[in-house]
């Protein structure tokens, strides 16, 4: 395994991160192989595997990237909104969240298929991990004085079968906001207790 300096290890991963997601929003996670990434890297295939091990476990460390910017601009938008009632705000941040995740090209690409097909390709802790960080997003809304009628690790879950819902809705084409509006509606009235 290649030895690297600590400023070193910051550019290679810089540059797979990088390349990574150009390549994954281009041509697809299942299409894109190691040998594409590491040539537009400009590593050796044996580097790549020190940083990582498969291809998908790059895809979810772009995504997990993108969400740490979405996770920052929920905080900023919680600040600006935290005079609203619990439900609605949990209903705004998670609507504020859809439309951040279209300036990610990546995240919008990843579909229901491409969701199922890392279920299988992922180590269950780099799955256990992603749910983590969701559930952080969750405790973010706690802060705020929303309470949860279920554990975080339940309703990130149920978040993202909505999310995955919704994705698959978006990708019909038509205009489907009654429906999404309902459905996300349903879910805050099941996961969202009422303040005494």
């Amino acid at each position: 395994m290649p030895r690297f300096s600590d400023a070193e290890k910051e550019i290679i991963k810089g540059k797979l991160l990088a390349e990574g997601e150009r390549l994954f929003v281009a041509y697809g996670v299942k299409k894109v192989t190691v040998d594409d990434l590491v040539q537009a890297a400009g590593i050796a295939k044996g580097s790549f595997y020190a940083f990582y091990t498969n291809k998908e476990h790059l895809y979810m460390d772009i995504i997990e990237q993108c969400q740490m910017k979405l996770w920052q601009e929920l905080d900023d938008f919680l600040e600006n909104h935290n005079d609203l009632k619990p439900k609605e705000l949990t209903k705004q941040s998670f609507c504020q969240m859809l439309n951040g995740v279209k300036d990610y090209p990546i995240l919008v690409k990843t579909d229901s298929s491409v969701i199922s097909y890392l279920q299988r390709k992922l180590p269950q802790d780099v799955l256990a991990a992603h749910v983590f960080e969701d559930s952080k997003a969750l405790a973010k809304l706690q802060e705020y004085g929303v309470l949860f009628a279920y554990e975080l690790p339940v309703v990130a879950k149920a978040l993202q079968a909505l999310y995955v819902a919704i994705a698959y809705l978006q990708q019909e084409g038509s205009d489907h906001d009654g429906v999404i509006n309902l459905m996300l509606d349903s879910l805050i009235e099941q996961i969202v207790r009422d303040n005494p």
